[in-house]
């Protein structure tokens, strides 16, 4: 590059920043999933007390259903020695995993950020909707929402998309220090 006449070289070759920039966006983007997740997780145990008839008919807790079908492929002896705290741990882990995917995502598709309304709903609401009309009814883990209630489906909407502003907002937040 030059600038006047004169030649700048940078320290790093512009692919070694590019892939930098990008594992900086994946990182700052987990980090706001996270912190979304822990408001999805609030928000949940909140709703369970004071509403908990905007709670969805899960049958099974999906990070449950997916520690036990892992197991299910381990050798018997193998199997028998997963201690419980184990099991409960990796199923919590799963859920967690869940929303800092979605953050990681969204900090890859958005490196500026961006509208904490506009694109937190529609980050909050994809993420509902591939779960919420995607993998949970197909795996069995819950009816199908067209056959819930209307507090029962509304409820987990509204909590995902608060879920999706909280992203956002950390991640416009993380994306300026």
């Amino acid at each position: 590059m030059s600038c006047g006449g004169e030649r700048h070289i940078h320290p790093f070759p512009r692919d070694v920043m590019a892939q930098a920039s990008v594992l900086d966006r994946l990182v700052r983007g987990a980090a706001a999933g996270l912190a979304g997740t822990l408001v999805l997780q609030a928000l949940r145990t909140a709703s369970e007390k004071a509403a908990p008839s905007t709670m969805p008919p899960i049958r099974q807790d999906p990070g449950e259903y997916l520690v036990d079908r892992v197991e299910q492929a381990l050798p018997g002896g193998v199997r028998a020695h997963v201690p419980a705290l184990a099991e409960t741990v990796a199923a919590k882990g799963l859920a967690a995993g869940y929303g800092i995917t979605a953050g990681a995502v969204y900090g890859l598709v958005r490196p500026r950020g961006g509208d904490v309304l506009v694109d937190g709903v529609a980050v909050g609401l994809g993420t509902w909707a591939a779960g919420y009309l995607g993998w949970l009814p197909a795996l069995g883990l819950m009816p199908p929402v067209s056959e819930q209630d209307a507090p029962e489906a509304l409820g987990p909407m509204v909590r995902h998309a608060l879920f999706g502003i909280a992203v956002v907002a950390a991640f416009n937040q993380l994306r300026r220090r």
